[in-house]
């Protein structure tokens, strides 16, 4: 089964870098993403394969250094997404688990940042407020796409949904677990896949 999933690794990478090349033509200049979540890309690319391979990512985003609060085109963004796959995908378990690694930091990331903080003081320790509170929150830090977050009862499950999303749903989902682990809950399962061109739902559980 092991060498199985293997041979199909590259196959399903493929199938990234074409979500990916998809929604890099589909932005424009004023699609924007604050420095910080360029920079938690680096970071990631950095941990995986080292300084050449974040290099080789900074390069193409053709930027000297970001920062954290100011927008820069989001296209910029997916192209180091991009490189990162290619690149650290056959070894650090496919593209998809490159792509989710990165969402996770940029949780860790967000929840640093003032929109992040706020988010977290005004949830009072409670996962489903945070998840209620994150589409406007994270509205702060990028300019593109609509998010809302269905909580169901008794209040540990839930449905995310994004329109006009450029993130593809790997980072997606690491995004989505990272703010729910950072804000206390346990046992974290986020399961979810494109609906559309650029939107997307998320089933959420947790403890």
């Amino acid at each position: 089964m092991h060498a199985h999933l293997e041979s199909l690794q590259p196959v399903m990478d493929l199938d990234v870098e074409r979500q990916l090349r998809h929604r890099m033509a589909m932005t424009s200049p004023t699609d924007t993403a604050h420095g910080m979540f360029f920079s938690g890309v680096l970071e990631t690319v950095r941990t995986l394969g080292g300084s050449e391979a974040a290099d080789r990512c900074q390069e193409v985003s053709e930027r000297r250094r970001f920062i954290a609060s100011l927008p820069y085109p989001v296209a910029g963004l997916l192209r180091m997404m991009l490189v990162a796959v290619k690149e650290l995908g056959p070894r650090a378990g496919g593209g998809s688990a490159v792509l989710r690694r990165m969402g996770r930091q940029a949780a860790h990331d967000f929840l640093r940042a003032p929109a992040g903080r706020t988010m977290l003081v005004l949830s009072e320790g409670s996962p489903r407020r945070l998840l209620q509170q994150l589409p406007s929150s994270y509205r702060a830090t990028v300019s593109y796409g609509e998010r809302r977050m269905i909580a169901f009862p008794p209040g540990n499950t839930g449905r995310f949904v994004t329109q006009g999303d450029f993130m593809p749903p790997a980072y997606t989902k690491g995004l989505l677990q990272g703010v729910l682990e950072e804000g206390g809950a346990r046992n974290v399962s986020v399961m979810g896949s494109a609906v559309g061109l650029l939107d997307s739902e998320y089933e959420l559980a947790w403890d």
